[in-house]
């Protein structure tokens, strides 16, 4: 077992002045799925756990006046598929939060939870890439906005500072467009991933031409990244089958795959391929459907 202070800020900025020491050693909880099981196996060292839970700033999903989407960081991974299953432009999200372990997982953890364990294979992290997310983090020296493919930097590392909090996720309004998300497991059905892709594509106006394209993968790198050669392979190009080979080609040459429990390395590079273009068909089949809405 392990002995830790709890502390359970009523506000943002003591939630901050409670990380800012160096002594004790703190680490902040939001729905706990991953810390908890990490200081039981002794993963992460910490002397006091500072808990976001009080914290109603950090919760919910509200539409701005300027068409963004700003989405707190205690949003749960179950509010994440609920509230954005019915648009097509931003499907793909709630297609990896109800693929995120089990539902009583969903129910705890949140969204902001899932990006700062900066796991390789976050599974929301391949769809907030292609919705060109930004994050919004707070801390000692103010507030400052990352884009969200410049927050991770290795596994179990991002760009968040000891005593910043990740506050919320904002998605910039989007074009008609679609997206969608698939990933392969092993048997059990909430299991990490073995592989993921995501991608979200704009059509032409007549809708026979990708007029943009973001192809992002997880769980194939030190980071969930957004694969920039499969981008230009598709933007501009017909959908057709010479197009999504190049594509699922070029992504899997950008992916560095290991070898772990759950799959090699060459599984994983053919998987890269075959999810590519699955995603890429299906985000383009939900743009066209808006197209002719």
């Amino acid at each position: 077992m392990f002995n830790v202070e709890y502390r359970e800020p009523a506000t943002l900025r003591e939630a901050i002045e409670l990380l800012a020491p160096a002594s004790p050693i703190s680490v902040l909880v939001a729905g706990g799925t991953d810390l908890l099981v990490d200081l039981r196996r002794g993963r992460v060292r910490a002397e006091r756990v500072v808990s976001l839970a009080g914290l109603e700033e950090l919760k919910g999903i509200r539409m701005l006046e300027s068409g963004a989407t700003a989405i707190g960081a205690l949003v749960t991974v179950r509010e994440v598929a609920e509230f954005f299953a019915p648009r097509h432009d931003a499907q793909a999200l709630s297609e990896a939060a109800r693929l995120l372990g089990s539902r009583q997982i969903q129910n705890a953890a949140t969204i902001g939870g899932n990006l700062c364990k900066a796991s390789p294979g976050a599974d929301l992290a391949p769809p907030l890439l292609c919705l060109d997310a930004v994050l919004t983090l707070c801390g000692p020296l103010g507030t400052r906005q990352v884009k969200i493919d410049a927050f991770f930097t290795g596994p179990g590392r991002t760009t968040r500072g000891a005593a910043e909090v990740l506050t919320s996720i904002t998605l910039p309004p989007l074009r008609a467009s679609g997206s969608a998300f698939l990933k392969i497991m092993r048997r059990r059905a909430d299991d990490l991933s073995i592989a993921s892709a995501c991608a979200r594509v704009q059509l032409s106006e007549d809708g026979q031409r990708i007029e943009r394209c973001a192809v992002a993968l997880g769980a194939v790198a030190p980071v969930p990244f957004l694969s920039r050669g499969a981008s230009e392979v598709l933007t501009g190009s017909p959908i057709s089958t010479e197009s999504l080979r190049k594509a699922a080609v070029a992504a899997r040459g950008e992916a560095r795959p290991i070898t772990d429990v759950r799959a090699s390395a060459e599984y994983r590079l053919e998987m890269v391929e075959v999810l590519v273009r699955r995603a890429v068909q299906a985000a383009a089949g939900r743009a066209g459907k808006g197209i002719m809405a």
